[in-house]
């Protein structure tokens, strides 16, 4: 992200506030409600049952996903992990986080990894159509919100999100602010349009600002300013060739509290151990509180 954007961005979060509250309107509408769940098989992780799922998304479309919880039966926080984007890296995947669920599962709690499609599976055209999909993503997941508080018999989910998926997590953090008890965001950019323009569609000049015109509604940084207390935790690598300075200081200082921020030097996209001992470190209150 440019200097001039930075500046251009922060104007338009202060003059016109959230996206989310513009014209009181939802930009992720759908309907909460029962989520229809399909079991394709099984796996016991030493007291821990990994299910492999498929849920419904409102439209019908299938939502591969991991779901992670005691073999125990019992009162648990949930926990909602979004991958990041790096192919072919299997990773890049609702693997990201399976061991770190497993993990978390194992001191008492809930968790659902769904596969992320867009961008992962469905195609940057560079329209309209790839705002749709932005929409229809952050869909899919809240109706993995009505899963999850179902499940665990919960009123809150904490989240976990990298890269695009932190993104995705951050619009989550406000669209469903009373349903969400804490997000770390690793790694995310301010703009879904910047990543697309740059890496998926090599725009340039005019055809850059006109398509960042068309994500304005749906954008992270219009909506980190309006999560109605919902505690963040930002992780981000110090340097990250993906996340310039400029970006990570104005998304996190529009950012309102509570919030956390801290850097990993050389930890690279990725991230590293010491990133997941302060994310698990950070959660553990707000688990409680879910």
């Amino acid at each position: 992200m440019s200097r001039s954007l930075g500046v251009a961005l922060i104007a338009a979060a202060l003059l016109s506030g959230s996206a989310a509250s513009a014209g009181g309107t939802d930009p992720f509408p759908y309907r909460r409600g029962p989520v229809t769940i399909t079991e394709h098989g099984v796996e016991d992780r030493g007291g821990v049952l990994v299910r492999d799922i498929t849920y419904q998304g409102r439209a019908g479309e299938p939502v591969r996903a991991y779901l992670v919880e005691p073999a125990r039966k019992g009162h648990y926080p949930a926990l909602l992990y979004l991958h990041w984007f790096e192919p072919p890296n299997p990773t890049s995947s609702r693997l990201e986080f399976l061991d770190e669920a497993v993990a978390r599962a194992r001191q008492g709690a809930v968790a659902l990894l769904p596969d992320l499609t867009f961008p992962w599976s469905v195609d940057v055209v560079g329209d309209r159509r790839d705002v749709a999909n932005v929409v229809a993503q952050t869909v899919r997941l809240r109706v993995g919100l009505d899963l999850l508080t179902a499940r665990a018999k919960v009123d809150k989910v904490a989240m976990v999100g990298h890269d695009y998926g932190g993104m995705y997590g951050l619009l989550l953090a406000s669209a469903d602010r009373d349903r969400v008890s804490a997000v770390v965001a690793m790694n995310v950019d301010a703009t879904f349009s910047n990543w697309f323009a740059t890496f998926f569609l090599g725009l340039s000049g005019d055809a850059t600002i006109a398509y960042e015109k068309l994500f304005e509604r749906v954008d992270p940084i219009h909506f980190v300013a309006q999560r109605g207390g919902v505690p963040v935790l930002f992780q981000f690598a110090e340097p990250d060739f993906f996340v310039p300075d400029s970006t990570r200081r104005t998304l996190v200082s529009l950012a309102e509290r509570p919030k956390d921020h801290r850097l990993y030097p050389d930890a690279g996209h990725e991230l590293d151990a010491a990133a997941r001992a302060d994310r698990q470190a950070w959660l553990t209150p707000h688990l409680e509180r879910s």
